[in-house]
């Protein structure tokens, strides 16, 4: 007997081919794209036509445990909203005061900010 169901899931993975990738992708964003700061992250955007995404957390805001932890928080807060931002290149980049933050704290911020730079599909305006 098969114990698993078939469910109508959308994927929600965060593959290879939205990650931005190589180090001359990311100079290449920090050199043509918009900077959006917040307290504990900043947001580089550039527009373009499909969907790519790095994270950037300096040996500044804490060990490697730590800093991989964020990284983690961070992906999977980009993978919860991948289906609602809007094509281009993104980098969020992480502070020092970020390590003091709760998961749900990072969370609300990352949304803030995206809804700051309106790049959300929602926010039209």
């Amino acid at each position: 007997m098969d114990d698993r169901r078939p469910t109508a899931q959308r994927d929600e993975r965060f593959p290879r081919a939205i990650r931005l990738g190589r180090n001359k992708n990311y100079r290449y964003v920090y050199r043509r794209g918009k900077s959006t700061p917040s307290r504990s992250l900043t947001l580089v955007f550039l527009k373009g036509r499909d969907l790519k995404i790095g994270f950037s957390v300096s040996g500044k805001v804490g060990n490697a445990v730590t800093r991989n932890r964020l990284r983690r928080w961070m992906r999977e807060d980009v993978r919860r909203l991948r289906t609602l931002l809007k094509c281009g290149k993104y980098i969020f980049v992480a502070r020092p005061c970020m390590k003091d933050m709760t998961h749900e704290e990072l969370t609300r911020e990352m949304a803030q900010v995206l809804s700051r730079a309106k790049l959300l599909k929602e926010d039209r305006a």
